[in-house]
């Protein structure tokens, strides 16, 4: 076993420098020594569980089992929300390794490592290796934040020929909009903010819609033309549902990314009847979808926007306070000691 520094969370919702442990590698199995992290608003419902933090990581290879085939020593990996499956049920052998009764997700498994600590052991099946040239304060949000916006364009079928509106321009929301942008969508943002419109823009939005209307009107487009056939909701809290399904065409959907656990509440029922309107759940992305993730983030030098901060209590307790009261563009990158 090894033991190495951890942070950890704690009751009292703050993050103290801890031990964090590793078993014995085993034939198939991958140790890396982690080198960036980024800060998800996933932690911060996990922040009093008392495990070690971190689900967005990128690290160097520095040891492999006997039986490693696809990841070497030396190469620089990242690994995403669920740690493991059985690879033997139905769901597994669809390549949805996620909806596994046998999965490992971040929080439940694994509570001795995060991507927070120095180091992180996984079967070799569930570490990516990051494409050469992507930077790793880049690729480190990827592994969660990332996936998770790009699974639905393939879960889902989302076509080029279709419109995408994205609730929300944060951590998930900036980067849905340069993946829908890029994937050859009419694409709109919907935001609170004024002050957001041309940020949305130079992300990959085409308009900007404002809830928040000094006039007080509707939001809501009155002709189906420019209306959507997907809206991505990216924020971690509940919306007001009914004029979202307003804003859908025909058999428009709407799919849920951010965790809250709110009431999913809305009056639209016969709505969902009269315009075969639909509600398409979403949890992170399974391996397939992963590796294309970071596939078409480089081609496309799709780039999350960060801040990059000196791995240590200080700063990850500062970055965790600024997460909570949505003060950072877009997400923060802890970079680990040398």
């Amino acid at each position: 076993m090894t033991e190495f520094t951890a942070f950890r969370g704690q009751h009292d919702g703050t993050v103290k420098q801890s031990v964090g442990r590793v078993d014995n590698l085993g034939n198939k199995d991958v140790l890396m020594k982690l080198t960036h992290a980024g800060l998800c608003f996933t932690d911060v419902h996990y922040i009093e569980a008392g495990i070690a933090l971190g689900h967005e990581p990128v690290a160097k290879v520095v040891q492999v089992g006997s039986d490693v085939r696809h990841i070497a020593v030396g190469d620089t990996v990242g690994y995403g929300y669920n740690h493991g499956a059985c690879d033997d049920c139905d769901e597994c052998r669809l390549g949805n390794d996620t909806l596994c009764n046998e999965r490992r997700m971040y929080g439940e498994v694994d509570t001795d490592f995060g991507g927070f600590g120095e180091y992180a052991k996984l079967h070799e099946r569930f570490v990516h290796k990051i494409p050469e040239g992507m930077a790793p304060e880049h690729a480190a949000p990827l592994q969660c934040a990332g996936a998770t916006v790009f699974a639905p364009f393939l879960k889902h079928d989302i076509k080029p020929i279709h419109r995408v509106g994205v609730i929300g321009i944060g951590g998930l929301g900036h980067l849905a909009l340069q993946v829908a942008n890029k994937w050859g969508c009419s694409v709109g943002a919907f935001t609170t903010s004024e002050n957001k419109v041309a940020e949305a823009k130079s992300f990959g939005a085409h308009d900007v819609i404002v809830t928040k209307r000094a006039d007080g009107k509707s939001f809501v487009p009155e002709n189906d033309a420019d209306k959507f056939d997907f809206i991505i909701c990216s924020v971690s809290s509940q919306v007001p549902w009914d004029d979202y399904f307003d804003c859908l065409r025909p058999r428009g959907q709407i799919i849920p990314l951010g965790v809250d656990f709110g009431k999913f509440e809305t009056n639209k029922y016969i709505s969902l009847l009269a315009r075969e309107n639909k509600v398409g759940g979403n949890i992170v992305s399974n391996r397939y979808q992963h590796q294309k993730m970071l596939e078409f983030c480089a081609r496309h030098d799709i780039k999350p926007a960060v801040e990059v901060l000196d791995l240590n209590e200080k700063n990850l307790n500062t970055a965790f306070d600024r997460l909570k009261k949505n003060d950072v563009r877009y997400r923060f990158v802890l970079k680990h000691q040398e």
